[in-house]
């Protein structure tokens, strides 16, 4: 026979009674806890096995289709069930976490004509648009005895959408020594509704 500890309804706490734990229960709870065991290893199996299916979908989508229909010079493709597989270019890019580096990013933007994408903090809010007058005013309030706090900042959809915009238009891209930036194709089905 086994022993345990019973502990009595929820935070009520008895003093601990002893029950007799029979062969059979200590079966159950092997088998149970077997099962336990057995099922987390499966769950960490299907996990690795749905990230090496999510990795070849993403060859196929943006490296394999793009390269064929390219070679086809297609970018759509009707298919027999009415689908169809177009091929469109998807944009990436991040800005620097090291504060010297995002210094060096936020100075190219400005230099680019693209500042009005930073969004600069200083105890109120100053949206796109306004790096120039947020930054007056940090001036302004350090000139006069202020002790300023800063943050600046760039909406990562809006940087994208720019990203794509100086591409469709030829424009010099953000290099990629400062940004980390991405620019590739990929296949997207269009399922038949």
């Amino acid at each position: 026979y086994i022993r345990k500890k019973r502990i009595m309804e929820k935070s009520n706490f008895k003093e601990d009674e002893i029950e007799q734990v029979t062969n059979d229960d200590a079966a159950t709870i092997g088998v149970l806890c077997q099962e336990l065991v057995d099922t987390e290893a499966e769950i960490d199996s299907l996990k690795e096995l749905l990230k090496q299916k999510q990795e070849h979908a993403l060859d196929i989508r943006q490296v394999k289709i793009p390269e064929w229909m390219q070679d086809k010079n297609l970018s759509q493709l009707k298919l027999n069930d009415g689908s169809s597989i177009d091929i469109k270019n998807f944009y990436g890019i991040t800005i620097p976490k090291d504060p010297d580096q995002r210094s060096t990013a936020y100075q190219w933007l400005r230099d680019n004509n693209l500042g009005d994408l930073i969004k600069n903090e200083i105890a109120a809010r100053f949206g796109r648009n306004e790096d120039g007058k947020a930054l007056e005013f940090a001036k302004l309030a350090t000139a006069n005895g202020y002790e300023v706090e800063q943050n600046l900042k760039v909406e990562p959809m809006t940087l994208k959408a720019t990203l794509r915009e100086l591409h469709e238009k030829g424009a010099a891209l953000p290099p990629e020594e400062i940004f980390k930036t991405f620019v590739g194709r990929q296949a997207k089905v269009i399922r038949k509704k």
